[in-house]
Formats: C-alpha cells, sequence, structure tokens
C-alpha cells in the first residue's frame, strides 16, 4: 500500500518538474521573440538609417533568404546611362524599367551588364562593368541591372517569380530600338546572360551558373524550391542549339577558368561544347555562334583575373571588333 507521505513527495515532484519545464518554455519562447526582434530592428537599421554601403549587401542576402522586397534596393535595379549627355527622357529609370519607344537620343548600341550582386570592397555595386565599359570607343547607351533577390534573375520586379519571361521579355524590347544589343555578366549575371543570348547580338559570359544546387551556402534554396536544378541548364542549352542550329546572327563567348572544379563542374553540364584554350587575344574574332573560352585561371571570379594581367579589356575588344 503506498503510503499518503510517498503519494505527497511524488506529486510535489511532478509539480516541480512541471514548473521547470513551463519555465524552461518560457525562456526558450522570449529568446526566439528577443530574436525575431533584433532581425526586424536590424533590417529597419539596414533599409531606412544606415547610410554604410555594405548594408545592400546584407539586404540582398536576406531578400534571398526570405523573399522580402527592399524598396532600397528595388531603386536600383536599374541604372540607365545614355550616351548622350543631353537626354533627359529616362529620369525615373530605375522604376520604370521599360524602355522609352519616343526617346530620340538613342545611340545605335546598348551595353546590358546583368551584374552578379556579390557584396565587394567597399560596398555594393550597382554598376558593374562601367568602368571597362568606359574604355572603348564605342558611343553606346549602357544599362545596368542588379538582381536584389539574388535569384539569377529568375525573381521579377513583381516577386512572382516570372524572372526569365521578365528579363527575356525586356531584352526582346530593347533589341527592336538598337542596332545591337550586347549583354555581359559574371556569375549569377552570367546565367541570365546565357538564359537570353539568343535575343541579343553578342552574349560575353564568364563563369555562368547552370546548376544552383552544386554551390554551396542557403542563399540559393529558395530559387530552388521554386525551381528545379536543371532549369537555368535548360533555357541555356535550348539557345545554344538555336544559335548554331539556325544561322542566327547572335554571337555568345562564355569564358570558364579551367583550374576551377567548380566552374568546370558547371561547363561538364553542357552537352555540345565548343571548346577553345585560350592563349591569345587575336583568337576572339569570331563573328558568329557559340565559343567557350578555357583559361588557365584557379578562382571564380575571371574577369578580376583577367584584368589583373591586362588582357580582359582587350579580350572585350575583340569580341566588340566582330560587330563592325
Amino acid at each position: 500500500m503506498i503510503s499518503p507521505l510517498f503519494t505527497y513527495i511524488k506529486f510535489q515532484q511532478t509539480t516541480s518538474q512541471t514548473k521547470m519545464f513551463i519555465t524552461l518554455l518560457l525562456v526558450i519562447l522570449t529568446i526566439l521573440i528577443t530574436l525575431v526582434l533584433l532581425v526586424i530592428l536590424f533590417i529597419v537599421y539596414l533599409q531606412y538609417v544606415s547610410k554604410n554601403r555594405c548594408r545592400f549587401g546584407y539586404l540582398a542576402k536576406i531578400s534571398a533568404l526570405t523573399s522580402i522586397k527592399f524598396s532600397v534596393l528595388e531603386q536600383h535595379r536599374q541604372t540607365y546611362n545614355p550616351a548622350n549627355s543631353q537626354c533627359q527622357c529616362h529620369p525615373h529609370h530605375a522604376t520604370i524599367i521599360e524602355p522609352r519607344n519616343d526617346c530620340f537620343h538613342r545611340s545605335e548600341t546598348l551595353f546590358i551588364s546583368f551584374g552578379a550582386v556579390a557584396p565587394i570592397l567597399g560596398g555594393f555595386t550597382f554598376t558593374e562593368w562601367k568602368s571597362t565599359l568606359t574604355k572603348f570607343n564605342l558611343q553606346a547607351d549602357t544599362l545596368f541591372l542588379i538582381d536584389p533577390a539574388q535569384s539569377f534573375y529568375l525573381q521579377d520586379s513583381t516577386y512572382s517569380w516570372q524572372g526569365l519571361k521578365y528579363y527575356r521579355s525586356l531584352i526582346e524590347k530593347y533589341s527592336k530600338l538598337y542596332k545591337h544589343v550586347i549583354i555581359i555578366g559574371t556569375s549569377m549575371g552570367a546565367s541570365m546572360v546565357c538564359m537570353c543570348s539568343d535575343l541579343a547580338t553578342l552574349s560575353i559570359a564568364f563563369n555562368p551558373i547552370l546548376d544552383p544546387s552544386l554551390l554551396r551556402g542557403v542563399f540559393y534554396y529558395r530559387t530552388l524550391q521554386k525551381y528545379s536544378k536543371t532549369f537555368i541548364l535548360k533555357q541555356v542549352q535550348t539557345n545554344i542549339d538555336k544559335i548554331m542550329n539556325e544561322n542566327q546572327q547572335s554571337i555568345l563567348h562564355v569564358h570558364w577558368s579551367e583550374k576551377s572544379p567548380n566552374d568546370i563542374a558547371q561547363l561538364k553540364l553542357i552537352s555540345n561544347q565548343n571548346i577553345i584554350y585560350f592563349t591569345d587575344v587575336d583568337q576572339c574574332n569570331k563573328r558568329k555562334g557559340v565559343y567557350f573560352w578555357l583559361h588557365n585561371c584557379n578562382t571564380h571570379a575571371l574577369p578580376y583575373d583577367l584584368k589583373s594581367r591586362r588582357i580582359l579589356t582587350q579580350i572585350l575588344q575583340h569580341h566588340l571588333n566582330a560587330l563592325a
């Protein structure tokens, strides 16, 4: 027979354990609420208070993880620089993405840069390739694009995951307004360059990412939730086949780092590879077709390596000469 004293002691122990469990839950809940509030305050600080350019990089990472749309990033999604300094036709070019048909200051050539949306020394770049493009003696308008959601440009400005349709439609419209449309990009930006290459006169890509699932990190999981890992590759392969087999006047140059295992893994996903081992810039005067260039480089940041060797500008100039 169980004594009343034993029953009382057992009850007290159970009550004490229950109180400890409830206390632990309250502590955990308090910590979680505090963390959520800190994250919200951090986001508010980055978007409305901070003036440090690095804030754009942090906000882009947060957007990649959460699909939150930040106005401070969206207002830099597009930067349009007309070659004609007298042109005042595009005062709100960042928010009004559609090209203006009534602008009579337009040049014959349009450069479109798909930024890699990666944090750089000193902050976040909105006009990738700007300094390089100024070295060419070519009267051309420039359009600098970034991807605020770090989604391989598959997220559009309405955040409805219509990025491919959105950017292909944009380039198709510009191709009717300009004699030449040249698109260029690195890494994530190079992915969209390749996905739009059949619409442009000349496309130049450096180490494009064709399968995001091969990348390390958690910042691409939302993209992979929305699209299969082969989505980018299929579009790129379709464009390559179209340019090569349909006698199109489009040119696609894809530059790869030969000694970078991660980039070579992406290259091997393409079935019909027209590979050229780069030895001299004079090789780059190709006027039609698709070309994969292998460079003696072990880093993903291939343009920076070529720039340090002082051959990046020469390579690009030879690509441009093909349009003459």
